[in-house]
């Protein structure tokens, strides 16, 4: 399957707002999102989903998938940024359009709920998506200039590296290298049965809101149970793991599985349900050096341009 990269944003690009997880309850707001882009010289489509509502979903399940694939043929988008997660996202994997994702790749852009499309493209399409924030969750509510910066400078510029700079801690130290994947572990999880592991080796990035740490290690355990999860495995990086019940329990939790796997382990990397979150590729090569405490991309700037 060959690498799909998408091309660098650029001024006067246009940005589709997609929503195909939960409901956007404020649709007043989400016009908010729409000016920050266009502030910052970019055009915006918003999805006809984020204007209606299916129960807790923003649109019975065919219309969500189809939005999202008139999103990848519309030539005139160059970037798909989604408003919210929440849940729904694996409801249409099977009715999504790979073969027309292939044909047009681009920028696809989220967390959350979202982690659930960014694997499957990535496994289906071979398509390098972002972990990044997202317009009604984040543009549309008083967004950090953290979070901002690190979304343009990443889509824009592209980036070389990593740094995890949120009280970094090592639980088991070393280098380990391949390609970056993961994102929201629940999500991560509610994928299992499907054929959703990659082939490569893997630096797993993880982490999830509002989860008590006996459900963490629920999760950890069941993809670990996975034979193949377990032999692509290189590495750990834990994210934030917001409202979490007990952090002593969470410390020893981790210690375990690093002493237990015997691969890189580190915690402190600046992605999330937080206020300050980094934009970074899913599906790129990588190489994790916790003495550095940096993930270092390879090549990954010029192969975007």
């Amino acid at each position: 399957m060959d690498l799909l990269i998408p091309k660098k944003l650029k001024k006067g690009d246009t940005i589709g707002i997609l929503s195909v997880s939960g409901v956007i309850e404020d649709k007043e707001k989400l016009e908010k999102a729409k000016i920050e882009l266009e502030e910052k010289g970019y055009k915006v489509k918003i999805s006809q989903t984020s204007y209606t509502q299916k129960d807790y979903l923003c649109a019975e399940d065919s219309k969500r998938a189809e939005e999202l694939n008139n999103f990848f043929k519309d030539k005139s988008i160059n970037a798909i940024l989604a408003t919210r997660g929440g849940y729904g996202a694996i409801r249409i994997l099977d009715l999504i359009d790979y073969e027309a994702i292939k044909e047009n790749p681009k920028i696809f852009a989220g967390y959350s709920d979202i982690t659930a499309l960014s694997i499957m493209l990535y496994r289906k399409a071979g398509l390098v998506t972002y972990n990044a924030p997202m317009a009604y969750s984040d543009f549309a509510s008083d967004i950090s200039e953290f979070t901002k910066n690190s979304f343009f400078n990443t889509l824009e510029n592209g980036i070389s590296e990593i740094s995890i700079e949120n009280n970094p801690k090592t639980y088991y130290s070393g280098i380990a290298s391949g390609i970056l994947w993961g994102g929201n572990l629940s999500t991560l999880q509610s994928l299992c049965g499907l054929d959703f592991i990659p082939d490569e080796k893997f630096i797993l990035l993880i982490e999830d809101i509002n989860e008590p740490v006996y459900k963490i290690d629920k999760m950890l355990t069941q993809l670990l149970n996975i034979p193949k999860f377990k032999n692509k495995l290189g590495a750990i990086v834990f994210g934030d793991f917001s409202n979490i019940d007990n952090e002593n329990y969470f410390e020893n939790l981790i210690s375990e599985f690093a002493n237990r796997l015997k691969i890189p382990t580190i915690k402190g990397l600046k992605f999330g349900h937080e206020k300050d979150k980094l934009t970074f590729p899913i599906g790129i090569n990588t190489t994790l050096d916790t003495n550095l405490n940096k993930i270092i991309l390879n090549k990954y700037e010029k192969a975007c341009d």
